[in-house]
């Protein structure tokens, strides 16, 4: 799946007036501010935000990955397993 800049990224305007180029994947937002006073470095910024999703998602499984349940395990068994005599009472 081959994503661009303009589907990565939406224009958004905040209610002060600012304008923000904002991630659609998780909403990290860059001021068109600052990308006029520094486009090198928020250029820089962009190009690492997307490798950064690019490779979790190169990593990321393709179906949901469930946790198993843990196991009740009986204190005398942990006892024994960890070297602990066990004195009953």
């Amino acid at each position: 799946m081959k994503r661009n800049l303009e589907a990565m990224y939406t224009t958004t305007r905040n209610i002060v007036g600012g304008t923000f180029m904002t991630c659609s994947d998780c909403g990290d937002a860059i001021s068109m501010n600052k990308l006029c006073e520094k486009p090198l470095q928020s250029a820089t910024d962009m190009l690492k935000h997307m490798a950064h999703h690019k490779a979790c998602h190169a990593f990321a499984s393709g179906v949901p990955v469930i946790r198993p349940e843990p196991e009740a395990v009986p204190v005398i068994e942990l006892a024994r397993a960890l070297g602990i005599r066990w004195v009953s009472a």
